[in-house]
């Protein structure tokens, strides 16, 4: 039998496989009365389980498709449990699925979530998957009637999507932060009755009070693919003649995947099953509106909610009539890189379509919106800026009343906080194209962003599926990005993330894209089976000056050191997936260095092609080190200032007594702060500012000598990477992180001021 201490210092990666002697039927004597009857629809009942000193309620709104369900009691635990549950009988195979939207928090260790139960005595066999106010998801199970309760934790709060599936004497937990992308918690073999009930179960863990908790989407028997996709959104029009309109939309998102999507004009089916993400419509009448909705569909047939509908008016045949000029042309702000401009809208016969933005007469960048802001600049210098308005037709208008702006001078403070882009989704690695694009990784949802001319496009570089694997709360999900050093000309991206094997098992990957007009495919998978885990998955990757590629991965639970283990290693590829032929290790192994912990971070040393790494230690052990060739960094056997031991490299500095969890690393190059070495920290929620130095021909770094920015002002810092302008940027991970605090994630420009 495994015990519960043994269970809790389990991954929850690995399945939990516990034994038990069958049981035939089922027995009710001693089941207290039904409460409330009626107030859940058929066939769902009610029922208050071993007698609670308080009566819970349960009530069902159609019109939402939610349960509320109040409920009292000691607790579901130990060897006997006080709760109220909505359940209906349940007999063979099949799921349940629900979101536990909201949860009233009546004690820390009140519970909410679904329950499958083998009879309705407070003493029964059971497994559930049960949220708490402030302490997680519990995953606990009773093995034996009467016997005593066991669990694993997983950190995570409301709202929540919870899911458990029997399959015979095998029952699986899963949990989602979206209804999507589900974590798996292991399997649970247990043997009960055939016949059993499954259902809704709220406890407040205190016996004088009431605990009430929402579900919404419950499903029962939810067997093979039951939801819809997302809807469709982001609708626009990208161009509109006398007879055609071009309507481009963000791809949904689906359990299983979505098979393809139906256009409708005026509600009425136009084409099924488009497999893009663009239609043009043809054949429409000039100078005539339409209402378009997209909707989006499954394998399964099931079919999501229609999207927002778009105007669109096409053009009068003979439409030569161009826009009004923007006008009231204005700075709403100004650093001494940039300027930000706002204007009043043009108006058009048809449309306006996109606005045109000049610097000193040269096209500076293009955008929909009424606001721009212009980068790039010198300190201390005039600059004359117009804009003009052009319709779907392509007619262009006049150009506004010109503006001239000087900007700032030189600062004593270098640099100028300006946020890019905003309600961001755990944001985690930022590289920059040659053109100027900014593209960014988004951990969780597995989507690749990019910012064109300072504006976010709603529109997903991409969004990973299958087997792409994210489990809320964890540290894995879509990590490392980066650019070929050619991309101008092949396009290639390439990316570190988590998967799911075949045999069910969390790994990590790196894979090679295309771009295409900021659309990205899959080109080629370039290593696969990287050890994963629900924390330290490392995944840092970066180009080196020598043009090959470097990546990172954590150690979790595996004190495991040595060249045959792939966790706690940096490795080194060339750019086509093979192995080097001066790898450290021979040309058969990847690896670059070991004795890692959870390295996030690479940066090279300008001038000098040091490459500095920056590691997660245990408590305050965090470092910096500079990496070499087939050294070992003391991972799991020193850290920290305890290093001082033949083969082992000590860092750079760690630190001595806090904690930084640092990240992203990257050197300056520009500016006051040439040659310094930024520092990420997510839980030091800071940037450090290192001085390196140089003794006996190795680097040094000052631990006297550290000066810390922006602390506590954006929260966890997660990347941070120098522009070709000189600007830096930085993104958070507060929101959707499990230590972060809620607050929308953000891309932060820190533009130059001098």
């Amino acid at each position: 039998m495994i015990t519960r201490s043994k269970i809790m210092a389990l991954s929850l990666s690995i399945c939990l496989l516990l034994t038990l002697l069958p049981i035939s039927g089922f027995a009710q004597a001693g089941v207290e009365a039904v409460t409330a009857a009626g107030a859940v629809p058929n066939p769902w009942k009610q029922q208050n389980i071993g007698s609670p000193a308080m009566t819970g309620t349960a009530s069902y709104d159609p019109g939402t498709d939610q349960f509320s369900v109040s409920g009292a009691g000691t607790d579901i635990w130990g060897k006997s449990d006080q709760f109220n549950y909505v359940y209906q009988p349940w007999t063979g195979d099949g799921a349940i699925i629900a979101l536990v939207s909201s949860q009233t928090n009546s004690n820390d260790f009140a519970k909410a979530g679904i329950m499958i139960r083998e009879t309705l005595k407070a003493d029964s066999k059971h497994v559930d998957l049960l949220l708490t106010p402030t302490n997680g998801f519990t995953f606990q199970y009773r093995t034996e009637t009467g016997g005593t309760s066991q669990s694993v934790k997983i950190a995570s709060t409301s709202p929540a999507w919870v899911k458990l599936e029997r399959k015979g004497s095998v029952i699986k937990g899963y949990v989602s932060n979206n209804g999507l992308n589900w974590g798996d918690l292991g399997n649970l073999t247990l043997n009960m009755s055939a016949s059993l009930y499954v259902g809704l179960a709220v406890t407040s863990h205190d016996a004088s009070k009431l605990s009430t908790a929402t579900f919404d989407k419950v499903k029962v028997n939810a067997t093979g693919d039951v939801f819809p996709p997302t809807e469709p959104t982001n609708l626009q029009a990208n161009s509109v003649t006398n007879t055609t309109a071009n309507i481009s939309w963000t791809a949904s998102l689906d359990d299983v995947g979505v098979k393809g999507y139906d256009l409708y004009k005026d509600n009425v089916l136009t084409q099924a099953n488009v497999t893009n993400t663009s239609y043009t419509f043809t054949g429409l009448t000039p100078d005539t509106t339409y209402s378009i909705t997209v909707k989006a569909k499954d394998a399964a047939g099931n079919i999501s909610n229609a999207s927002k509908p778009l105007t669109v008016k096409t053009t009068n045949q003979s439409d030569t009539e161009s826009p009004t000029a923007p006008t009231d042309l204005a700075s709403s702000s100004k650093t001494s890189s940039s300027v930000n401009l706002t204007w009043t809208a043009s108006t058009d016969n048809v449309s306006v379509y996109e606005y045109d933005i000049y610097t000193n007469g040269v096209l500076a960048g293009s955008t929909p919106a009424t606001s721009f802001n212009v980068t790039g600049l010198t300190a201390n210098t005039t600059y004359t800026f117009t804009v003009k308005a052009r319709d779907l037709a392509g007619n262009i208008s006049a150009a506004s009343k010109a503006l001239s702006v000087k900007t700032n001078p030189a600062s004593s403070d270098p640099y100028t906080p300006e946020v890019v882009a905003s309600n961001l989704e755990t944001p985690w690695a930022i590289a920059f194209a040659p053109d100027g694009r900014i593209f960014f990784t988004e951990r969780n949802s597995g989507r690749i962003r990019v910012v064109v001319n300072g504006q976010l496009k709603s529109t997903p570089v991409i969004t990973l599926g299958s087997p792409f694997y994210y489990m809320p709360k964890s540290e894995g999900g879509l990590l490392g990005l980066a650019l070929d050093p050619d991309f101008a000309t092949n396009h290639y991206m390439y990316i570190y993330h988590s998967y799911k094997t075949s045999d069910n098992k969390v790994a990590n990957r790196v894979v090679r894209l295309i771009e295409n007009n900021n659309t990205a495919t899959l080109d080629k998978v370039l290593i696969t089976d990287l050890p994963g885990a629900v924390y330290h998955n490392g995944g840092r990757l970066k180009i080196g000056p020598d043009k090959k590629l470097y990546f990172s991965d954590g150690n979790y639970g595996n004190k495991d050191d040595t060249l045959t283990f792939l966790g706690g290693k940096t490795f080194r590829l060339n750019l086509d997936g093979t192995i080097p032929s001066d790898n450290p290790f021979g040309a058969s192994s990847p690896i670059y260095s070991r004795g890692h912990r959870n390295p996030q971070g690479f940066a090279w040393q300008p001038g000098t092609n040091r490459l500095f790494e920056s590691e997660h230690g245990e408590a305050s052990h965090d470092e910096i080190n500079f990496i070499e060739p087939g050294n070992n960094y003391g991972w799991p056997k020193y850290e920290g200032d305890d290093q001082n031991h033949p083969g082992i490299t000590p860092p750079l500095i760690y630190a001595n007594g806090t904690t930084w969890a640092p990240s992203g690393i990257t050197f300056v190059t520009k500016g006051p702060w040439a040659g310094n070495l930024l520092v990420a920290n997510l839980k030091g929620k800071q940037i450090i500012r290192m001085v390196i130095g140089q003794q006996n021909g190795k680097p040094t770094i000052d631990n006297n000598n550290l000066n810390y920015l922006y602390v506590n002002k954006y929260g966890r810092i997660r990347d941070i990477v120098e522009a070709p302008d000189g600007s830096l940027y930085f993104v958070t991970s507060n929101n959707g992180d499990k230590n972060g605090d809620g607050t929308p994630d953000k891309l932060i420009r820190l533009a130059p001021n001098f």
